[in-house]
Formats: C-alpha cells, structure tokens, sequence
C-alpha cells in the first residue's frame, strides 16, 4: 500500500472515530436529559402520593375527632338529662318534705 493510501485510510478512520465519538457525546446527553426528566417526573409522582396520602390522613383524623366530639355531646347530653332527672326529683323530695313538715306542725299545734 502506498503511504498516501493509508494517511487517507487512518484520516478516514479518524473522521469515523470523530464522528461516532460526538454521535455518542450526543447520545448521552440525550440520555442524560431523558434521566433527569424521568427523575423529575418520579419527584412530582412522589409528592403527588405524598400529597393524595396526607390530604387522606388528615381527613381521616378529622372524620374521627368529628365522631368522638359528636360522641361527646351526647353522653354530656345524657349526662344532663340524668342531672336534671335527678335534681327534679330531689326538689320534689325536698318540697315534699317541707310540706309534710309544716303540715304536721301545724296538725301539732291544732291538734
């Protein structure tokens, strides 16, 4: 071979090599772009998770203070009732006994 034949060959060779190596530099950009678009679209996947699980939990939370406040209005609402039973029973006792007391004085003292 002819040495101008292979400085042809070896810069035809060169070239190539040029050229695979800036279509791989370009590919692994590519690659690299497409790897943190995809990282960022896990991100946002994850704090929309994040974001559906605490609006879910917090909902929840309030759903069951909502039963447990509900649940105690009506046992303060039956402890009232039974209150008031027995504070009406007790005055009628009382007012009871007060009259049968100024009755039987006054049976006493007429009688």
């Amino acid at each position: 071979m002819e040495e101008q034949t292979i400085i042809e060959e070896l810069i035809e060779l060169d070239t190539r090599a040029a050229d695979i190596h800036t279509r791989r530099k370009k590919q692994l950009a590519e690659l690299e772009g497409r790897y943190k678009e995809e990282e960022k679209e896990m991100h946002r996947n994850y704090a929309s998770q994040i974001e559906d699980k605490t609006r879910k939990t917090a909902k929840k939370i309030l759903k069951e203070a909502q039963q447990e406040v509900d649940q105690l209005k009506l046992d303060t609402k039956e402890v009232l009732e039974t209150m008031e039973r027995e504070f009406e029973k007790s005055l009628k006792n009382i007012t009871d006994e007060i009259l049968k007391r100024i009755f039987d004085i006054n049976r006493e003292s007429h009688g």
